[in-house]
């Protein structure tokens, strides 16, 4: 029979090839907990490896199909300890790690992590909480960062009318990496404006419409009232006056200037 404070469950998480390709695939993750647990007498068993695939840690951890196995299985009473490889995976909000160990602290789980900046962390210690609190919120800050200096990045793009995304409708990338305006996609999207506006269409009516006049989207997909509020409403149209329009545009009662 198990020892009280021995039984583990552990929580697997890869979300892309990337991630494979930096360390954190499904079988280093298993290899390093496996490790720890071995080093610290900890018992897991082979049906005691949860892994989730292809969820992003911005999913909070209870919410992920496996998350939600996990908590079911550690409300049982069953299990002592939970280890993981990385705390990314599973959070990637400082809020719901605050929040999530202070569950597991009601639980009375233990959380170890097998790798935070080299070293294992063990929250059944005081110091082991603080750290691994204080790498939640520095990595929650580094993520905050990278997501400023990328919408800064997208934004002088757009200003200089280059290409910062994959494909908008309405426009084309010419072989300069500069964006045009396609003036067949600029006159079906006065068209919905138009539709929704001037004649009370819905936006689902409108992609009802596009679709059975056989008009995909730039990707090839069909239209739902969400995209076309979505295409719309793209703050980037308005660029298109910096260009020469078109010697027949005005015609139709739904262009715009």
């Amino acid at each position: 029979m198990t020892a009280k404070g021995n039984k583990t469950i552990a929580y697997i998480r890869v979300s892309s090839q990337r991630q494979v390709d930096e360390g954190v695939s499904l079988a280093s993750q298993k290899r390093r907990i496996t490790q720890l647990a071995s080093f610290k007498s900890l018992k897991i068993e082979s049906d005691d490896f949860l892994i989730e695939e292809g969820v992003s840690a911005g999913i909070p951890l209870w919410e992920r199909p496996k998350g939600r196995v996990l908590k079911r299985r550690l409300l049982s009473g069953e299990y002592d300890n939970l280890i993981v490889m990385k705390i990314d995976r599973l959070f990637r909000i400082t809020s719901d790690l605050l929040f999530t160990i202070e569950e597991l602290d009601d639980m009375g789980i233990n959380l170890l992590v097998a790798d935070l900046g080299g070293e294992a962390i063990d929250t059944s210690t005081t110091m082991g909480k603080f750290m691994l609190t204080l790498f939640g919120a520095i990595a929650e800050m580094e993520r905050g960062l990278i997501s400023e200096r990328t919408q800064e990045g997208m934004e002088q793009l757009k200003a200089q009318n280059k290409r910062f995304t994959e494909s908008i409708f309405g426009w084309d990338v010419d072989v300069n990496g500069m964006l045009k305006p396609n003036w067949h996609e600029q006159d079906i999207i006065d068209w919905m404006e138009w539709q929704i506006n001037a004649n009370g269409m819905s936006a689902a009516s409108v992609g009802r419409s596009l679709n059975s006049r056989g008009i995909k989207g730039k990707r090839g997909g069909q239209w739902q009232g969400q995209s076309v509020k979505r295409t719309i409403g793209h703050t980037f149209h308005s660029n298109r006056q910096d260009f020469p329009y078109p010697s027949n545009w005005g015609k139709m009662p739904w262009h715009r200037k």
